[in-house]
């Protein structure tokens, strides 16, 4: 068991349960799964032409702006893969169709989560993504994860709602 984590869609942010003064225990590949999706991995000098086509454009500014903020991880410094994910980035996206930004949620998430099959956690990774049919701004994926000796895979479903999106 690991500590559980809570993701509260609105307020875009996990956190962890109490329960009986001691904090919530639940499934380890769920939290290894929340910590690679919701934290926030730096962003790369230049986006690719997919990240450009959702809406994602490079950091700039003057140094200190928030605008040239990368964010990441301090820790990343010492290794060579950052943890972590770009969902972070998809704030400032528009809405330009029906798929751009779903296609780069999933990439963004494969992205993530590779680290699982690298390390031998997981044989495979499956994401998919759509926008929402109740709330238009908000898109929902799932995260279907099959471990080694084990032919039932886990799913995980989550939702990132935007403010300000029409």
């Amino acid at each position: 068991m690991d500590i559980a984590i809570t993701w509260n869609v609105r307020a875009a942010r996990g956190d962890w349960p109490v329960v009986s003064s001691d904090l919530a225990l639940d499934n380890p590949l769920k939290s290894a799964v929340m910590v690679s999706l919701f934290t926030d991995r730096v962003a790369p000098q230049q986006p690719s032409s997919d990240d450009m086509a959702a809406g994602i454009a490079s950091p700039s500014g003057p140094i200190g702006a928030a605008s040239a903020d990368r964010r990441g991880w301090w820790g990343d410094a010492f290794t060579d893969l950052p943890i972590g994910s770009r969902l972070w980035q998809l704030q400032r996206a528009v809405k330009v169709g029906t798929r751009a930004i779903p296609r780069e949620i999933e990439d963004i998430c494969r992205e993530a989560l590779q680290w699982l099959v690298t390390d031998g956690v997981a044989t495979s990774v499956t994401v998919s993504a759509w926008w929402s049919a109740s709330v238009r701004t908000m898109a929902e994926f799932s995260i279907t994860i099959t471990e080694p000796g084990n032919s039932s895979p886990q799913v995980f479903k989550f939702s990132w709602a935007w403010e300000g999106l029409t």
